[in-house]
């Protein structure tokens, strides 16, 4: 069962008409998603490309469901001044596995374009650390994605 898949079967809709959490996830991971391709302000479409493989790939979407999703996420992603509802909505919903799966899809986007920026990398540490995953977590998503040894 795929990182999500198991989210739909473990958390009910929340009752009173209250947001899904499985789209805030899904919301969740775009935005922080679209902000890795953002952060060395060089918007290159493998980045973009990336993030629509990494989306259909981890939540087993059709491609109109990404076109939606990143539809809902992009102006929430340029309008957003913190990302702290966005890493909160991951923190409270995914386990320590699933957040580092998370962090190997914005290492993904990172190198999509096959440059690691200085402000990527920075941004992929903060990130690490605000999903409360530890150095060495932050260097095996790394690895998993470079094909890197420790």
């Amino acid at each position: 069962m795929g990182l999500f898949d198991r989210l739909k079967d473990a958390i009910q809709p929340a009752a009173g008409g209250q947001r899904d959490p499985v789209r805030a996830q899904r919301i969740a991971a775009a935005v922080l998603l679209l902000e890795m391709a953002h952060a060395d302000n060089n918007h290159d479409a493998a980045e973009y490309d990336e993030i629509r493989r990494q989306l259909k790939t981890h939540f087993g979407l059709t491609d109109g469901e990404v076109e939606e999703l990143i539809v809902a996420a992009a102006p929430e992603a340029e309008s957003a001044v913190s990302l702290y509802q966005y890493l909160k909505t991951l923190n409270e919903g995914l386990d320590e596995h699933e957040k580092r799966e998370v962090l190997e899809m914005l290492w993904r986007v990172a190198y999509a374009d096959d440059e690691l920026d200085a402000q990527e990398e920075v941004l992929l540490r903060e990130l690490a650390d605000l999903l409360y995953l530890s150095h060495e977590q932050f260097l095996r998503a790394k690895f998993a994605v470079t094909g890197e040894s420790t």
